[in-house]
């Protein structure tokens, strides 16, 4: 049995669901596994997300379970399709943490990406320079240097999404701080100021900055990015970072929170003609 790190969240989120249906049907791992005419030990594989399950072999079990809902095995199929997907991401297997590729297999499969950040620039706009200066500032002590560079050319490649014959459509908040904050110096936040303006003018994305005469709005907890996952956007899933880890949240509740939250943030920012007239007046003051 091969195990892997690899795509934590799909395998995770299969094996909650595999674990769920086979306990309301009141069965043992060893019962299930003779229904299934597979051993114990690759069912609970299959469930602690230590494996990658086929979809044809998830199909199966979900019929013998009785597993009839068909968004719910939609979801779920579309899952095991995109988790086996060879991505850039791989290459980084034993250079970059296990999160962190799972985090780029996720952002790649979206079809749709609404971000709010409030202290940096998002990594999917960032320049190089800028990257390595907010790299660097938050884990420049703690990482040698050889991994700092990993993960900013790691980062620079999950902006290959922008290339794509299809990209996401993105639409993004980002704070009026986040743009005055001359991480990395002048010159470094002239180059991102500007990458932003020519990325502002991408059909696929839509930017708007949350000015500082904004009164109460919902960004003041934090930023968090919502991925809509699958062709067929079956799946939402929530985003949060913080210093020491990152989290998903996917239960439905929870996530139209954040989508109304998101929804009240584009409300009061500036529209995306008035943004780009903002940054312009940054870039000029920098």
């Amino acid at each position: 049995m091969r195990h892997d790190r690899r795509n934590t969240y799909r395998r995770l989120k299969i094996g909650d669901a595999l674990r769920q249906f086979r306990e309301e049907r009141g069965l043992t791992q060893h019962a299930a596994g003779r229904l299934l005419e597979r051993s114990q030990a690759s069912l609970s594989a299959y469930e602690n997300g230590h494996r990658a399950i086929r979809p044809r072999d998830l199909k199966h079990i979900l019929d013998q379970y009785g597993v009839t809902d068909e968004l719910i095995r939609r979801r779920l199929l579309a899952l095991a399709s995109h988790g086996r997907q060879k991505g850039w991401w791989h290459d980084f297997d034993e250079r970059a943490e296990a999160d962190v590729i799972d985090f780029a297999s996720l952002e790649a499969d979206a079809g749709r990406l609404r971000i709010f950040d409030s202290l940096v620039i998002h990594g999917l706009f960032q320049t190089e320079e800028y990257a390595r200066a907010v790299i660097s500032s938050t884990s420049g002590e703690l990482r040698p240097t050889r991994d700092i560079e990993t993960s900013v050319v790691f980062r620079m490649n999950r902006q290959r999404l922008h290339d794509h014959g299809q990209p996401p459509r993105i639409s993004a908040v980002l704070y009026e701080a986040v743009l005055r904050q001359r991480i990395g110096g002048l010159e470094v936040m002239r180059a991102q100021l500007s990458r932003l303006l020519a990325l502002g003018e991408h059909p696929h994305i839509h930017l708007q900055v949350l000015p500082f005469s904004a009164e109460g709005h919902p960004g003041a907890d934090g930023a968090f990015a919502i991925m809509t996952l699958g062709p067929a956007e079956l799946l939402e899933v929530v985003s949060v970072d913080s210093l020491t880890r990152s989290w998903y949240i996917d239960e439905p509740s929870d996530v139209d929170l954040h989508v109304k939250a998101f929804d009240r943030l584009q409300e009061v920012a500036l529209s995306q003609g008035d943004s780009r007239i903002l940054i312009e007046e940054i870039l000029s003051e920098t």
